[in-house]
């Protein structure tokens, strides 16, 4: 969504996607950026797991997956701008913020279990794909697993500005699984 056009973001080239990032207002912003980097991660996880299907049928499988979570990445990316878009609509109304609050906490949530699921894949990539392609799968396990921290963080930050955020354990789960991905990433990276 850039200069007031419903384009979706997957389809918007990637320099006018980060003027739209570093424009003044609402629009595409953190939790975009976490899903587009979960779909670029997905992406380059796929290019690996198709030149693995050469020799390990099974990745064929993995490169399918991939696929789709790139997709669904994408789809989250428009998903936030339209949460985000709601959520500040439902703030000037009285009693709407509820609703509008546990948007903004889902599709961060949703883009850090996709982003985790691409590190797990890549990770694996790095470890027994093809050798000349263990820096894209480093890389898609490394990128994956930031788009997750910063889901992670997004669900914090979004959850404290709902009701008893204190007490809402989707805050320390989305850490955990965060931690998991990075933990994955470096042991792939490293």
């Amino acid at each position: 969504m850039t200069g007031g056009s419903p384009r979706p973001l997957g389809e918007v080239p990637v320099a006018k996607l980060g003027e739209a990032l570093a424009a003044k207002g609402p629009g595409p912003a953190a939790g975009s950026t976490a899903a587009i980097t979960a779909a670029l991660a997905a992406g380059l996880a796929g290019k690996v797991a198709k030149a693995a299907a050469r020799t390990d049928p099974s990745a064929v499988d993995l490169s399918h997956e991939l696929d789709g979570l790139r997709a669904r990445a994408l789809g989250l990316a428009d998903d936030d701008v339209a949460a985000f878009a709601g959520f500040l609509a439902a703030r000037k109304a009285p009693g709407g913020d509820a609703g509008a609050t546990e948007a903004i906490v889902q599709v961060p949530l949703d883009v850090l279990g996709l982003a985790v699921r691409v590190t797990e894949i890549a990770a694996a990539l790095a470890e027994h794909g093809p050798d000349a392609l263990s820096g894209d799968a480093v890389t898609a396990a490394l990128l994956a697993a930031g788009a997750a921290e910063a889901a992670s963080a997004l669900v914090g930050i979004n959850i404290a500005d709902g009701p008893e955020a204190w007490a809402d354990p989707r805050v320390e789960d989305a850490e955990e699984r965060a931690g998991e991905a990075r933990r994955l990433a470096e042991r792939a990276a490293f």
